[in-house]
């Protein structure tokens, strides 16, 4: 992949802002056993330890290319420490002075730390980080025989972007401008790591180093609106990152000639636009069993590498939209839970019970609570007990929500009293009504006799309680 043009001394500023003095990352070491581990322990390297922990730089130790030199496998402290070291071809570039001052400020478990430096006979400076012993992303996705699956890759992506939300979080922000698969190592617990600092800048967009750096980065992963020094913000990492995550969807290059159009944003943003997201998946592997995580992961994609800045998501955004997908693929229980969601959410058909049996709910009218109730008989069953015919008038509750039928309360009074004074013992039915949509439920009309003897003043109290329960 070839890089965009532009040298190493005009792309990176040697003024340095706040004050860094390479001679204090010796004295960090006193102060390394901190609990918050804000300060860590920078070694300086004897370069003849350097350089017979690589073998003298032999080809057997040869890792690869870096952006601004070779990187060698080192094993230092008689084996106990295996390291990677980039040494540069010529003297100290500017690339090498900005990745020491960058590493020696930020530190964490989604980077590729720095451990320390040496000098070598010319004045120059070797860096030593640590040693990824599984290659890097780009390796994994477009040479392995078998190319990771979405769950994997996923959490790969996740990785990487917690890397990034790191750097664009501390203070001042680091914005990385090289953001790409060959710059994610994997380390020895298959966990991915953002390397590879040399373009990186450390600042606020407003600082003097940052308006006065050219643009720089890799063609295909570049911001298209990063074309001077001040359109630079943390929205050019995004765009980066939406390119990777492109690359982790479809198994594609950044640019491969191989395909029309050959960039991989042009070919897949009118697909994802269509919103026909199968046909940008990796065909190398099945498709995700959820097409929602398939649909999150695309639009995300889409959203970082929007044309204009700051219609991107920022870096704590999409962690969380990465969290989510990765909880969809990987969790059944989620994936249950979430359909059981669905369906809740959907309209349930009510089907009324029959009358005799339904069991209505109590609740409150004021301050009293109802009692609870027994079942209401139906109708025919009420006629019989009553004596009643077709022709007895029926009224509806208009307070009421259901069809449910009473008797009128002045009938029920007058035939009760006449079958007592008949001599008749009779055995009132239970009258219930249903929830009331103005106020709740309506206390229930049940009436029990409790003393068969009772004369012409508890006659009259009964007569009256109905009629104040059924005005």
């Amino acid at each position: 992949m070839g890089y965009l043009s532009c040298n190493a001394e005009s792309s990176i500023a040697t003024c340095d802002p706040y004050n860094w003095d390479l001679t204090r990352t010796r004295k960090l070491k006193h102060n390394s056993k901190k609990p918050n581990n804000k300060h860590f322990e920078i070694r300086e390297f004897d370069y003849s330890d350097l350089k017979s922990a690589t073998d003298s730089f032999s080809a057997e130790s040869f890792l690869g290319k870096g952006s601004h030199g070779s990187v060698y496998r080192a094993a230092l402290d008689g084996g106990k420490l295996v390291a990677a070291v980039k040494r540069t071809t010529t003297a100290t570039t500017p690339d090498t002075e900005n990745e020491i001052e960058i590493l020696s400020r930020v530190r964490s478990p989604r980077l590729v730390n720095l451990l320390g430096f040496g000098v070598d006979f010319n004045e120059g400076k070797l860096i030593v980080v640590e040693f990824m012993p599984n290659g890097s992303l780009y390796d994994l996705l477009h040479k392995s025989s078998k190319p990771p699956g979405w769950g994997r890759r996923v959490q790969l992506a996740l990785q990487v972007a917690r890397a990034v939300q790191h750097l664009h979080a501390s203070n001042p922000p680091v914005i990385h401008r090289d953001i790409k698969s060959s710059n994610v190592l994997i380390d020895g617990d298959g966990n991915a790591r953002l390397g590879d600092f040399g373009l990186a800048l450390r600042g606020h967009v407003e600082d003097v180093r940052v308006k006065c750096t050219p643009p720089a980065g890799t063609l295909g992963y570049l911001d298209p609106g990063y074309l001077a020094p001040g359109d630079l913000s943390a929205k050019s990492d995004v765009f980066s990152f939406g390119i990777l995550l492109l690359e982790f969807i479809s198994g594609r290059n950044a640019i491969d000639m191989n395909y029309s159009p050959p960039s991989v944003v042009d070919w897949a943003a009118p697909l994802i636009k269509g919103g026909d997201y199968a046909a940008i998946c990796d065909p190398r592997i099945p498709p995700p069993k959820d097409p929602l995580a398939m649909r999150r992961l695309a639009v995300l994609a889409a959203r970082c590498v929007r044309s204009t800045a700051e219609k991107r998501p920022e870096a704590s955004e999409i962690v969380d939209c990465l969290r989510s997908v990765k909880k969809i693929m990987s969790s059944p229980i989620w994936n249950h839970l979430r359909q059981r969601a669905i369906q809740l959410s959907k309209p349930i058909k009510y089907e009324p019970l029959d009358d005799a049996t339904e069991i209505l709910k109590t609740s409150r009218v004021g301050s009293r609570r109802n009692r609870k109730v027994s079942s209401v008989p139906s109708a025919d069953s009420s006629k019989e007990a009553m004596g009643s015919s077709d022709k007895d008038p029926v009224v509806r509750s208009k307070s009421v929500g259901s069809a449910v039928e009473i008797k009128t309360c002045t009938f029920n009074s007058i035939f009760f009293v006449n079958q007592r004074r008949a001599g008749l013992a009779v055995k009132m039915p239970t009258v219930r009504l249903s929830k009331s949509r103005s106020m709740g439920m309506l206390p229930s009309t049940r009436v029990a006799v409790r003393n068969p003897n009772a004369g012409e003043l508890e006659e009259s109290k009964l007569l009256l309680n109905l009629e104040r329960r059924c005005p």
